[in-house]
């Protein structure tokens, strides 16, 4: 299997149709009915269910069954102890039997914990090598940056991969002479990382030249992805992985499409507006730790344009965010959404640019930080607001402006965002 997921990433012309999409679906749920639903204890009654009367689950509710849900029988304590001993450690190498425990960084207000066979990493890795290894017949060395290690990201490394994982608990300025060293010629990274790497590069603190970029984690803004573009020249790659998964991934047209030859993933529709949902997951790879009926809080704004590449899978214009941090504005018909991209676009259509900008919607009020402001941006920032929401038919939070930018309590650096006791949809 782990060939055919390398040739089809690397080969593949992707799905001609919906048709050929859900019948693709159809054939790989029966099979997954049949071979892996009954070793779930959990799940071993309901293979016969339809997906929608399954039940729904979210990170709670998995976590909550994780003991009963899990094929390898494998309990809740037991890979929560492995875990967390690997993140206090730094130490992640331990396995229990064959198979690595991972665990999510809890910004949602719920860890997670995940499983990774040996198949199941393999699988991982193929996809991801198919992908994105820029040249089959030379070495390639990979830095990666990410929070916690895992065997599953291990098994990139093979005799053709050097694999470098850079701490991001570690000071950051401590990894760039290492990076310097390695030269990467594969670099992954959250956007923020990814940036703030740009940043150093534009500025000669460091002279790398990587063939793939790839920003893994967190929402990946238009702002970043111009930025990090510039300084490596390079189109910036994304793929959209969360603990239950890797949801999308771009294609070769440089456009972000659901990766549903190995997911099946439905719709639950918050704005109709803007055809915003959020993702319900059935994934049927996943036979350590089944996800299915799963209702994430990932925000996605689908793009209904045909992609140049040819694949029918739908493409995804951007991910806005998870569904606690939209912006909804009072209207006589009720809250409306109002997306990232247009405060972004009102902000990038200030007269003179910004070194940088927070936006925090704080119950009925706009707080927004500007960071290296000229005179009269706030004036300009306001009456374009006001604009948007004349527009949409919404009432202007009362806005507030601040210089500078605000103390980072969010350690995935949303640039927008909304703290708890904002106005909610329902």
């Amino acid at each position: 299997m782990s060939l055919t997921a390398f040739l089809h990433s690397r080969y593949g012309r992707g799905f001609a149709s919906r048709t050929e999409i859900e019948a693709h679906h159809a054939a790989a749920f029966r099979r997954f009915r049949a071979q892996v639903m009954p070793r779930s204890p959990f799940y071993r009654g309901m293979a016969e269910l339809p997906l929608e009367d399954l039940p729904r689950m979210d990170k709670a509710r998995l976590m909550a069954n994780f003991s009963a849900i899990n094929t390898c029988g494998i309990d809740h304590d037991t890979a929560m102890r492995t875990a967390i001993r690997a993140e206090t450690g730094r130490d992640f190498r331990p396995l229990i039997g064959e198979v690595s425990v991972g665990l999510s960084t809890g910004t949602s207000g719920q860890r997670g914990l995940f499983l990774a066979t040996p198949r199941e990493r393999r699988l991982w890795a193929a996809i991801m090598l198919g992908r994105y290894w820029p040249e089959l017949w030379r070495r390639q060395r990979v830095a990666f940056f990410m929070r916690a290690d895992n065997a599953l990201y291990r098994s990139l490394s093979n005799a053709l991969v050097r694999f470098e994982f850079f701490d991001l608990l570690l000071p950051f300025e401590e990894h760039l002479s290492a990076l310097a060293g390695l030269n990467p010629s594969v670099l992954i990274a959250p956007a923020r990382i990814l940036a703030m790497l740009a940043e150093r590069q534009v500025a000669g603190r460091i002279s790398l030249s990587p063939r793939r970029v790839i920003s893994v984690a967190e929402t990946l803004s238009p702002d970043d992805a111009a930025l990090i573009g510039q300084a490596f020249r390079i189109r910036v790659d994304q793929v959209y992985q969360a603990t239950e998964g890797v949801l999308a991934m771009t294609c070769r047209a440089g456009n972000l499409h659901l990766n549903e030859r190995w997911l099946r993933i439905d719709r639950d529709v918050i704005d109709r507006a803007t055809g915003a949902f959020c993702p319900v997951i059935h994934d049927f790879t996943r036979e350590s730790l089944p996800i299915l009926n799963h209702r994430l809080d990932d925000v996605l704004i689908p793009d209904p344009d045909p992609c140049p590449c040819g694949c029918a899978s739908q493409r995804i214009a951007r991910i806005e965010g998870r569904e606690d941090d939209i912006l909804w504005w009072a209207s006589a018909a009720g809250p409306r959404m109002v997306t990232s991209e247009a405060i972004r676009t009102a902000i990038a259509c200030l007269p003179q640019p910004l070194r940088d900008y927070r936006v925090i919607q704080r119950g009925r009020g706009l707080h927004i930080w500007l960071d290296d402001a000229a005179s009269g941006a706030d004036t300009a920032l306001g009456a374009s607001l006001a604009g948007l929401a004349r527009q949409m038919g919404c009432q202007l939070p009362e806005l507030a402006f601040h210089r500078g930018l605000p103390p980072e309590s969010d350690a995935k650096r949303r640039r927008i965002r909304v703290e708890p006791d904002a106005i909610a949809p329902r």
